[in-house]
C-alpha cells in the first residue's frame, strides 16, 4: 500500500490541490474520503496503460488562476441556489442560458437573473424548478439526488456503462486512430490520455460550431490539444457529413459528447456505424448518458457534480462547490479508461459515461474518521491541516500547441477518401 493510501483522509486531500479550490473564505474539508475514490481512478487508468496523477483535477484552475467561492464555483458560472425544499444547481455559463431565465421563472427581462432566480426559487421545490429549466435547455439539477428516475433506469454504476454493439476483432487494437468530436473539457481530456497512450489523434470540428473552449484561455486548450491533427467539416452540407461517416468508418474509436437527439441531426446512427466497421470503440460523453429518461438533458462539470451530491456542507448545513468542475476531469478519465479497455478486448463497444455518474463515484466515498477529521487553520498561503500545508492546485507539464484549427483538413479528406 502507498504512503498516501496510509494517510489520513484529511491530509491526502489536503496535499491533492483540491482543498484550496474548495469552501469559502476558509477551505473546507471533505467528510467523505473523495481523494481516495480519485486516486482509485487515476489508478485503474494507469492499469490501463497511461499514467497520470491528481494535478490533472485541479490543473484548468492552476492556469485560471480560479480559487473557491463557496456556493459560487470557481470559475464563476453555475451557484447553489436554495429553494422552498432543498437546493437548486444551476450553470448560466451560455447566453442563451441568461437570455432563457425570464421564460423560466417569469420575471422581467431587465431583472438581474441571478438575483430573480433567488427570489422565486424560495417559493418552488428544487424539482419543479430543474425539470422547468432543463425543458428551455438550461443546465439545473437538484443538488444530490439520488434514486431518481433517471439512476433506476441506467442503473447503479461508477460513471460508464460498457455494451457491445459489434462482435470485435478478437484481437487487441494498438496505436489506434481516434476520430474526436467532442469539445470542452470531458471529452477532449479523454483524448489527450488516449494520444499520450499511443494514439492518433484527429480533432474534427463543426465549421459552423466549433469547440467552444477555443474562445477560453489559449493555455488550457493547447494542454488538451498538442499533437493532434485538425479537421474542420461543414456539418450543415450533405457533403461535409459525408465526409465524417468516411472519417467514422476508417476509426479505431470515436470520442463524441452530443446527446442522442443531435447526434441524430448529424445524420450519425451508431448501428450502422458498428455493422460497418465490427471493431469501432465508440466512447460518448454527455451530462446523463445516452440511455434513460434524462438522455437529451443538459449539463456542465460544476452542475453534474453538484447533481451527483459531490459537494461539502457547511456548519449551517448549506452546499458548497467541490474542486472546479469536477465531473470534467472525473469523466474525462473515466473515459479513457474504457476506451483503452475495450480497444484491448478487440473493439466492438460503446463506452457510454454521464459526467453525473462519474462524480458520484466520488460523491459516495466513505465517510472519514472524526478522528481523522480536524480543522483547517492560518490564512491566504499558510493554509494547513495539522502540519500539513493545503497545496495549491498545479497543472501538468505542458506539450506543446494545439494546431491550427483545420490545419489538416485536406491532408487526412486525401488520406481516407
Amino acid at each position: 500500500m502507498s504512503v498516501a493510501h496510509l494517510a489520513p483522509a484529511s491530509a491526502r486531500w489536503a496535499r491533492s490541490g483540491l482543498a484550496l479550490l474548495t469552501g469559502d473564505a476558509t477551505p473546507a474539508l471533505p467528510r467523505r474520503d473523495h481523494a481516495r475514490r480519485l486516486e482509485a481512478l487515476l489508478a485503474a487508468a494507469r492499469t490501463a496503460g497511461v499514467e497520470i496523477d491528481m494535478r490533472l483535477f485541479g490543473e484548468r484552475a492552476a492556469e485560471l488562476g480560479l480559487t473557491r467561492r463557496g456556493r459560487t464555483s470557481a470559475n464563476g458560472t453555475a451557484r447553489l441556489i436554495e429553494t422552498a425544499d432543498g437546493w437548486l444547481v444551476v450553470n448560466l455559463a451560455r447566453a442563451d442560458d441568461l437570455e432563457a431565465v425570464p421564460a423560466w421563472i417569469g420575471c422581467g427581462l431587465g431583472d438581474e437573473p441571478w438575483a430573480a432566480l433567488e427570489r422565486a426559487a424560495r417559493r418552488r421545490s428544487a424539482a419543479e424548478l430543474a425539470e422547468a429549466g432543463q425543458e428551455l435547455a438550461i443546465p439545473a439539477a437538484v443538488v444530490g439526488g439520488r434514486g431518481d428516475i433517471q439512476q433506476q433506469a441506467r442503473g447503479d454504476i461508477l460513471g460508464g456503462r460498457v455494451v457491445r454493439l459489434a462482435p470485435g476483432r478478437g484481437e487487441a487494437v494498438h496505436h489506434p486512430l481516434v476520430i474526436d468530436l467532442s469539445s470542452l473539457w470531458a471529452g477532449p481530456l479523454c483524448g489527450q490520455l488516449l494520444g499520450l497512450a499511443g494514439a492518433r489523434m484527429v480533432k474534427v470540428e463543426s465549421a459552423g460550431r466549433p469547440d467552444a473552449a477555443r474562445h477560453g484561455p489559449r493555455a488550457f486548450f493547447d494542454r488538451l490539444h498538442a499533437g493532434h491533427e485538425s479537421v474542420v467539416l461543414d456539418f450543415a452540407t450533405r457533403e461535409g457529413r459525408g465526409q465524417l461517416a468516411r472519417l467514422i468508418a476508417r476509426a479505431d474509436l470515436v470520442i463524441e459528447s452530443s446527446r442522442p437527439r443531435a447526434l441524430e441531426q448529424l445524420g450519425v446512427d451508431l448501428e450502422a456505424a458498428f455493422a460497418a466497421n465490427p471493431a469501432l470503440v465508440w466512447v460518448n460523453l454527455t451530462a446523463y448518458g445516452r440511455t434513460g429518461p434524462w438522455r437529451n438533458r443538459v449539463g456542465f462539470g460544476d452542475d453534474a457534480a453538484a447533481a451527483a451530491g459531490l459537494v461539502v456542507w457547511d456548519g449551517s448545513g448549506r452546499p458548497m462547490f467541490v474542486g472546479d468542475a469536477l465531473a470534467d476531469p472525473i469523466a474525462g478519465v473515466s473515459a479513457a479508461t474504457g476506451a483503452l479497455q475495450a480497444l484491448a478486448a478487440g473493439g466492438g463497444l460503446l463506452v457510454d459515461v454521464a459526467l453525473r455518474e462519474a462524480a458520484a463515484f466520488v460523491a459516495a466515498a466513505d465517510p472519514v474518521a472524526e478522528a481523522e477529521l480536524g480543522e483547517v487553520v492560518g490564512g491566504e498561503g499558510t493554509w494547513r491541516w495539522n502540519d500539513t500545508p493545503l497545496a495549491p492546485p498545479q497543472a501538468r507539464p505542458e506539450r506543446g500547441s494545439a494546431p491550427i484549427m483545420g490545419a489538416h483538413t485536406a491532408a487526412i479528406l486525401a488520406e481516407f477518401a
